[in-house]
């Protein structure tokens, strides 16, 4: 008896350590021909250095965060409104980063497009900060990826607080 409520302890603690992150977990890429086909050091990631020892993404992924995307760059729109605040261009550099070379965002894969992902978790902190950051920058969508007015801003661009956003909206 006292060997199998032992074993049962053993058992419940790997489980328990499982579901509460405590086992190491290396996690993986997203399988879409733009990340790394599994995770691994990048000791050389600059802009991503949060990733560095684990990263879905090489240095050379992500030349385009490491600048204010331009006209000649088209993964990132930050820039179709005019130039961002620092801040702003922070926060979304830290969300481009988590999306490109953290191997926790497969955890949240859109069902239809495996190149996307969708409904991960953020602290309200977290999108406060952010919409606070970029508050008075310009945009000109809503939500870039959905509005195709986000990939072609034609001049009607307002304050990021006049697109009704607010921070639950990030």
């Amino acid at each position: 008896m006292a060997v199998t409520s032992h074993l049962l302890l053993l058992i419940c603690t790997y489980l328990a350590a499982e579901l509460m992150g405590g086992a190491r977990s290396e996690g993986v890429c997203l399988q879409d021909g733009k990340h790394k086909a599994t995770p691994g050091p990048e000791p050389h990631l600059r802009e991503c250095g949060l990733y560095a020892d684990n990263s879905c993404c090489t240095d050379e992924n992500i030349q385009d965060i490491s600048h204010v995307p331009a006209d000649t760059n088209k993964n990132e729109p930050w820039d179709k409104c005019g130039s961002l605040s620092s801040q702003c261009e922070g926060f979304l550099k830290r969300v481009a980063c988590f999306y490109r070379c953290s191997p926790d965002a497969a955890r949240w894969p859109h069902p239809h497009r495996r190149s996307y992902i969708q409904a991960v978790p953020l602290c309200h902190s977290f999108c406060r900060d952010w919409f606070d950051a970029c508050r008075v920058d310009m945009t000109c969508a809503r939500n870039w990826a959905r509005d195709p007015r986000g990939q072609n801003c034609t001049g009607n661009c307002v304050q990021y607080q006049q697109v009704g956003l607010n921070p639950n909206h990030l």
